[in-house]
């Protein structure tokens, strides 16, 4: 299993660090934001809360695109190439398919969250190692539930190029919700389903761990990553590997 495992992890790995259309949605877009959203930084640079307040909504949008569309979506595309099928037929179970295509997301976010953090950083001269050892404690902590949590995509019964764009539009449409939901206190139960809370939230304990201890907001994250399992376990379950046939093949 797990050397089935690591083979589909390396074969994914090539696949998504060599589709230049994942790296401009996951990359190339945040850089080009981040500068024009804030070009009066460039006159008067940032203080560092405000800056690292400002760059969470970006480490949000890089990991839910990636989840929406390398996991999930990308699931639906396997399938329907008949990839899915075949993977499933040589490795006799989807598990390692499911599983290394999950890790290969999330090294590829890792490198891409990484190279923009750095690039953001020397451009607002701002602090880098502080920085990135947030993003990498927030990775290895929301990547995987949050990745899990999306598999719900990769099971339903419609073609990818039907549901595509609107999967694509719903990222901007969690970050957008965020705005009604981040305050001083804890995450409300509905909000936990909103994984763009989750993360900004996940955040925001990060940056003040050493000097405020919330054992409640604490609780409500594990609990929250426990009911992304729960969503991904559930949804892995329902994936099929058999292809949705069009209509224009049909006819």
């Amino acid at each position: 299993m797990l050397r089935r495992t690591w083979e589909f992890f390396v074969l994914f790995n090539k696949e998504v660090f060599y589709n230049k259309i994942a790296f401009f949605w996951t990359l190339i877009i945040p850089i080009i934001f981040i500068v024009f959203n804030n070009l009066d930084w460039f006159l008067k640079y940032p203080d560092y809360s405000t800056f690292r307040h400002n760059i969470s909504f970006y480490w949000c949008y890089m990991i839910l695109i990636t989840a929406i569309n390398g996991v999930g979506v990308s699931i639906l595309i396997l399938r329907d190439n008949g990839f899915l099928k075949m993977f499933k037929f040589i490795a006799r179970t989807k598990t390692p398919i499911i599983v290394g295509r999950i890790c290969s997301q999330w090294l590829f976010t890792v490198v891409n969250i990484v190279i923009f953090t750095v690039v953001s950083s020397l451009l607002f001269r701002q602090p880098i190692f502080p920085l990135l050892s947030a993003i990498m404690v927030i990775a290895f902590i929301a990547l995987l539930p949050v990745f899990l949590s999306f598999l719900w995509i990769g099971s339903l019964p419609y073609r990818q190029e039907s549901v595509s764009p609107i999967f694509t539009i719903l990222v901007f449409i969690l970050i957008y919700l965020t705005k009604f939901s981040l305050k001083e206190g804890n995450m409300f139960v509905l909000e936990w389903l909103n994984p763009a809370v989750f993360i900004l939230y996940l955040s925001k304990l990060v940056w003040t761990f050493e000097h405020n201890w919330n054992g409640e907001l604490i609780y409500q994250l594990l609990l929250t990553i426990l009911v992304y399992v729960f969503i991904g376990v559930i949804s892995y379950r329902r994936i099929n590997v058999i292809p949705k046939i069009g209509i224009n093949e049909r006819e």
